[in-house]
């Protein structure tokens, strides 16, 4: 009788720890034959090797790598220790047979030379007296022990990290390593214990001011000696001890204290035009460094020590013009011949010393005024750190008088693309726009192909000499998707190209000005608005304006701060929760033209005038839906047929122990219902213990599972929404153990998310994404698949459409399938589950997210949940 012997390959993934982290192997082993494998693995090894023991590890390190956690290949020690914070992180250590629990160590520092040398030894023993070192190997914060890997207390591998560090001379050494050993609660040796070191590892600035345009930056300690030590030319100083006149301490800066005050040190002494400028903003005159200190919270706090004069204008009670300070509202004593005088003798300043007192001459004033006698002016260097923000009164409008008849202009030589005929509408409105100076609003829903439509445009202005300079500020996820579309449809554009991001980006206003485009992020605009604000912009194009759609927000001053002859805002959805949103944007696109905000809101916003609204902006305003124009054009969409499954025996025992808390409140309440939404999609994503249970105990996931299961059977593919990002991690190692694919993952973490959708749309046959409704909603085309399958519901259908609009777009050669899947639960809630209930609200509210100038308020549908569920709690 001959017996069939079982399997023996399988896939092994080993942790190998070192000095400065943990790195992995993943090898196939069959018997005694051991083939290493590169990570990751390909959609080819999967599909090989997804059925062998020890593949659900290499899941796990995947998520790791997805989410970013590993620093070329290499799980460093701090994000390690980081993970521990959480379950999550725990879990996914703990599946990658790493320590979870720090080992109890006690041990001892000890010098072994004078202190000039500064050999200092660490001893460390485990809980049973021995020494780690002679039964184990260190590598890092772990010791091997056997079979077994021990992790450190993070505070010791701190320690040991400062012992084999470079220091400026032996007594910094000591000093440093001493500090952390008594942070450890380690013991030292009797010489350390008798040695006084005091270390100065933080630090704040005065300013001395010698004048109104001379200041000087001196840093200074928590005490007297801490001083003395943070302005001494020596990293390490020795004083007299107050309190025993007979004993010194020796005071030790750490090396980051000391990195700081060499950058310090090259601007101790401001003058001039920089003493305003540093006190609006810190950043703008000291050096590039990550400062110990904050610089922003900084600047709040030296604001006031010298007078700076903001002088804005307005209509007094007699009908004359004066001159008050914005911020007090205090009348100044100027008339408008000596401001312009002084703006005409100072032409590339912005801030000017007159009798001690710094008055701001904001760029927006300057126009106003010079432009009273039409005069050429030298002023080119603007700096823009304030706005006439509209928001009380109107304080700033700029009007669009030139009325030219509407011609058509040729399409670009230079595009690599045939248009639709509603992209050549677009294109000739935005050269229409362009030719008469009005902004525009480009609203066309989302997958109609706004950025080809903007791109045929920028063709045309290098066609017609007036590209150069052009700023494109657009989520920091996005500019990838910039860079690659224009190079794909105009190549001409990317030869004076420069992506304005990151630690090497332009750091001159003069430099920027040289290119013909420049592509930045709303929050490095943000940051560099001292020098972007300075280039007189021919076009500033912002996509997916609403990341600056709060008018008081950071993002949205610094946008509306910057010059441009030609403003354009790309937006599928200019209003999400509130019609300030749309004022904020409009007040970018053609400023002054809706009002002050406070009007807006009295006009549009209390009498609900939405018909008023859209003819009010119907010359800047450009919106076409995909039922409009490309009926005839797309495949057919089906919105499927809520799916209801039952909760599971196991799901209905979480809910009632969670009913029994009797909660109260709206947001206890809200979270509470954020639980059960979690529980239903899967109990492992609020309860680790029930990561692995069976699939009939979670009917949502086996549900999913159907769904898929007939989705491969067309070879065809499918994208997963869920905001839970716990759901995320086990729906990915269900997904690839059982269908043996890559199951990508995007949610707001995910670094480089073009490049993970490129993979997927590029790779054949059944495949899987799994997104979050907000990260995975904007930005990304992903007409490969053609399932949608909102797994938990969001609470905007507007942000819902976005989501299923990633497959459903120009390029879709599929009918599109959308599904949701509500879970039941008529034990406990027999008039209707949290997911019954805010799926039949949201279906409601349907038609109303269609209408994208019509706010969306979540807070009623978070009322509504509240008020009805009340109830079922206090009940229970």
């Amino acid at each position: 009788m001959f017996w069939l012997r079982k399997s023996s390959r399988m896939m092994q993934m080993e942790p190998i720890p070192s000095e400065t982290g943990v790195r992995f192997s993943c090898a196939l082993v069959d018997g005694k034959n051991v083939t290493p494998l590169s990570l990751p693995l390909s959609k080819e090894e999967i599909q090989n090797y997804y059925k062998l023991e020890g593949f659900q590890q290499y899941v796990y390190w995947e998520e790791l790598y997805e989410a970013n956690l590993l620093v070329e290949g290499e799980l460093t020690y701090d994000l390690y220790y980081a993970l521990l914070e959480s379950e999550d992180g725990k879990r996914l250590l703990r599946a990658l047979a790493l320590p979870t629990e720090t080992e109890p160590v006690t041990g001892v520092l000890s010098l072994r030379s004078l202190p000039e040398q500064a050999d200092l030894a660490l001893t460390i023993r485990n809980h049973k007296g021995e020494n780690l070192y002679r039964i184990g190997e260190r590598h890092g914060a772990l010791y091997k022990v056997g079979d077994t890997f021990l992790l450190l207390p993070k505070q010791v591998y701190i320690l040991q990290q400062a012992l084999a560090e470079d220091y400026e001379n032996g007594y910094q050494k000591i000093a440093v390593c001493q500090k952390l050993a008594q942070d450890a609660g380690l013991q030292l040796d009797s010489f350390l214990q008798n040695e006084q070191y005091h270390v100065v590892d933080m630090y704040d600035l005065d300013i001395k001011i010698h004048a109104p345009d001379h200041i000087e930056l001196i840093p200074v300690g928590r005490t007297e000696g801490e001083t003395i030590s943070l302005q001494s030319p020596q990293p390490i100083i020795s004083l007299k001890d107050r309190l025993h006149p007979d004993k010194r301490i020796r005071y030790a800066r750490t090396r980051r204290v000391s990195h700081d005050l060499q950058k310090l040190a090259t601007k101790r002494h401001i003058y001039g035009e920089e003493v305003a400028l540093f006190f609006e903003n810190p950043a703008a005159v000291l050096p590039e460094h990550d400062y110990l200190i904050d610089l922003e919270a900084f600047s709040k706090r030296v604001k006031g020590l010298i007078p700076i004069q903001a002088i804005r204008s307005r209509t007094n009670a007699s009908g004359k013009m004066e001159w008050f300070e914005s911020e007090s509202g205090a009348v100044l004593p100027y008339d408008e011949t000596f401001l312009k005088e002084l703006m005409l003798k100072h032409p590339d300043k912005q801030y000017v010393l007159v009798d001690g007192t710094w008055i701001h001459l904001d760029p927006l004033l300057r126009k106003e005024l010079l432009q009273l006698e039409d005069e050429e002016h030298q002023y080119k260097r603007r700096v823009v750190l304030d706005i006439k923000d509209n928001e009380a009164e109107l304080e700033y409008q700029v009007e669009s008088l030139t009325v030219l008849p509407f011609r058509l202009h040729p399409l670009p030589k230079g595009l690599n693309a045939t248009l639709f005929d509603h992209q050549v509408e677009a294109y000739q409105w935005l050269c229409h726009l362009r030719e008469q100076g009005k902004g525009g609003l480009l609203a066309d829903d989302m997958g109609l192909g706004k950025t080809l439509e903007v791109i045929a445009f920028l063709l045309r202005q290098q066609e017609l000499g007036k590209l150069r300079p052009t700023l494109i500020v657009c989520p920091n996820a996005l500019w990838q998707n910039w860079v690659q579309e224009i190079r794909r449809f105009a190549p001409s554009l990317i030869h004076s190209f420069v992506v304005h991001l990151g630690p090497n980006r332009l750091r001159s206003a003069e430099a920027i000005r040289e290119n013909d485009i420049i592509l930045t992020s709303y929050d490095t605009l943000k940051l560099d608005q001292l020098i972007l604000g300075k280039v007189p912009f021919q076009s500033v194009i912002c996509d997916e304006a609403q990341y600056a759609k709060s008018h008081a927000g950071l993002r949205s001053r610094a946008l509306r701060a910057m010059q441009a002859e030609f403003r354009l805002a790309m937006t599928g959805t200019p209003v999400e929760n509130s019609l300030d949103e749309l004022w904020t944007i409009m007040d970018f696109v053609q400023p002054g033209y809706l009002g002050s905000l406070k009007s807006f809101r009295q006009t549009y916003a209390e009498s609900g005038d939405y018909e008023g609204l859209l003819r009010a902006l119907k010359p800047y305003y450009l919106r076409r839906t995909k039922d409009e124009v490309l009926k005839d054009k797309l495949p057919k969409k089906h919105l499927c047929d809520p799916i209801y499954v039952e909760a599971s025996k196991v799901q209905k025992e979480l809910a009632a122990s969670m009913l029994k808390s009797k909660e109260t409140g709206k947001i206890a309440i809200l979270n509470m219902l954020t639980k059960l939404r979690q529980i239903y999609g899967h109990p492992g994503s609020v309860i680790p213990e029930y990561e692995d249970l069976p699939v009939h105990e979670v009917p949502k996931l086996e549900k999913l599972l159907n769904i898929l299961d007939a989705i491969r059977k067309k070879g065809e593919k499918a994208l997963i929404y869920t905001e839970f990002r716990n759901i995320h991690s086990i729906l990915k190692r269900w997904l690839m153990q059982r269908y043996g694919i890559p199951v990508p993952v995007i949610d707001g973490e995910t670094p480089n998310r073009r490049a993970m959708v490129d993979r997927f749309n590029a790779q054949s046959g059944f495949g899987v994404m799994i997104l979050s409704p907000r990260a995975g909603g904007v930005g990304l085309t992903i007409t490969s698949a053609n399932h949608v399958i909102h797994y938990t519901r969001w609470w905007n259908p507007a942000v819902e459409n976005q989501a299923t609009d990633r497959v459903y777009r120009i390029g879709q050669k599929k009918e599109v399938y959308v599904y949701h899947i509500i879970t039941r639960d008529q034990e406990h809630f027999p008039a209707g589950s949290v997911e019954e209930l805010l799926h039949e609200l949201l279906e409601k509210k349907r038609e109303l997210a269609t209408n994208v100038i019509i706010p969306f308020r979540q807070s009623e549908i978070e009322d509504e949940l509240v008020k009805f569920f009340s109830r079922s709690f206090r009940s229970a």
